[in-house]
């Protein structure tokens, strides 16, 4: 087992592997910060001309395939070396998405979202939605009646403090 040691331990190829993944890890640093700016660009361009910048779009899918295969050579889940080692990843025309821009603006003050609590809220009754003041109402007129009643029974005596 000593000897199996001692041949890895010696083995060039194995420490040229690390220089290159030292290599590697420095120039995906490097590619983090391009991803960041090219997303960052990407968002100005959407946000002033309305679109997106195509050649953008490809440097970042170029960048994005080429920190994956970084990734693997350096995982070991890949003996191949990534660019300039290799070919730079082709761009995948087919995966660029549509850029939907609005077209609309809210109109109606209605048509704005609020976190506050609202005055009228609805909730489930016998399987349909009722507005709470409806069954407010509703219930007033219940606990109306059930008052005249009880009220017939105990004698009219309407005093809350019955002991």
């Amino acid at each position: 087992m000593e000897q199996n040691t001692k041949t890895n331990i010696t083995n060039i190829d194995t420490w040229i592997r690390l220089l290159y993944m030292i290599l590697f890890g420095l120039l995906l640093a490097v590619a983090r910060m391009v991803i960041w700016v090219v997303a960052i660009l990407q968002f100005l361009m959407v946000l002033i001309a309305g679109q997106d910048n195509n050649n953008l779009r490809n440097l970042g899918q170029g960048v994005a395939k080429w920190s994956l295969q970084a990734l693997l050579y350096l995982t070991f889940n890949s003996d191949e070396k990534p660019f300039p080692f290799s070919d730079w990843p082709e761009i995948d025309e087919k995966a660029q998405p549509e850029i939907i821009v609005a077209t609309e603006t809210a109109g109606k003050a209605d048509d704005i979202p609020t976190f506050t609590a609202a005055t009228s809220v609805e909730k489930p009754v016998e399987g349909k939605i009722v507005d709470v003041d409806e069954t407010a109402e509703s219930s007033d007129k219940t606990n109306g009646a059930n008052t005249e009643a009880d009220n017939d029974a105990d004698g009219g005596d309407n005093s809350s403090d019955k002991r």
